[in-house]
């Protein structure tokens, strides 16, 4: 910390100015409410892995890394310490998630498209053409 800063003054510049790298992997078959786990590299310097992007009544949220404690709670293994570095923590992940989830609900429409369209039969035209091109 600068000698010339009071404190909380280079926390939250330090927060906006902190680069937050984001990866999602996405549980094919969800068990329980579990929709995805997250990595996340802060700065460049500091990774935190197995956070968990969890589904609740109130919709998708982060829940950190935890370990169950002797009194039989979980309790989170690695925390923000400020609220501004929660909000842009959890903007960051739920904001990769969801464009992770709608790619992946894209692509698996089109393959489901692909899918329907090589189960039609030919149309009258295309089999025709196949008969003319196999009869030379």
């Amino acid at each position: 910390m600068n000698d010339n800063t009071a404190p909380g003054d280079g926390e939250s510049k330090a927060n906006d100015a902190l680069d937050i790298s984001v990866k999602v992997y996405p549980v094919k078959e969800p068990k329980s409410n579990l929709l995805a786990y997250v990595s996340v590299t802060l700065g460049g310097c500091f990774a935190v892995n197995d956070i968990r992007v969890m589904n609740s009544e109130k919709g998708p949220f982060m829940a950190m890394p935890s370990k169950k404690g002797k009194d039989g709670q979980y309790h989170d293994s690695c925390f923000p310490t400020t609220a501004a570095m929660r909000k842009n923590l959890n903007e960051a992940v739920m904001g990769e998630f969801a464009r992770v989830t709608q790619k992946e609900s894209v692509r698996g429409a089109i393959q489901n498209g692909q899918k329907e369209a090589s189960a039609r039969p030919a149309p009258e035209y295309q089999k025709a053409a196949r008969r003319t091109a196999g009869a030379r």
